[in-house]
């Protein structure tokens, strides 16, 4: 009877511990899915980014395609005001082909241009 229990004992063990790492296992492929699926969606993220965005996933603005409120929140010392102007200059004239052209615009000097020439792209 002693080695009946014995064996009854050794099953309940091993059935438990396999029974615990079914759990595991499952657990970890929920994880590997749940990864995988933001991968997935960080990818799918990457694609839909256009090289003509106004801003780039950087710093840089490119004033010849940005809105007012683009250029606002990308540059030092611009407002709402200098972004406006930017852009109807732009428009008025046609897209910039030289950063310093912006000096052209209405309240942008060269010490704004110079604060903010690394971060203006064309």
């Amino acid at each position: 009877m002693s080695k009946f229990k014995s064996i009854l004992a050794s099953l309940f063990i091993i059935s438990t511990l396999a029974l615990s790492n079914q759990v595991l296992a499952d657990n970890a492929q929920t994880k590997v899915e749940k990864s995988s699926s933001k991968i997935t969606t960080v990818q799918e993220n990457k694609k839909s980014i256009d090289k003509n965005d106004p801003i780039i996933l950087s710093d840089k603005v490119n004033i010849n395609t940005a809105t007012a409120s683009e250029i606002q929140q990308a540059l030092t010392g611009i407002g709402e005001k200098k972004a406006i102007a930017i852009v109807a200059y732009r428009q008025e004239n046609g897209n910039f082909t030289d950063i310093e052209q912006l000096t052209e615009v209405k309240g942008i000097g060269k010490a704004t241009l110079e604060k903010n020439k690394d971060r203006i792209i064309l």
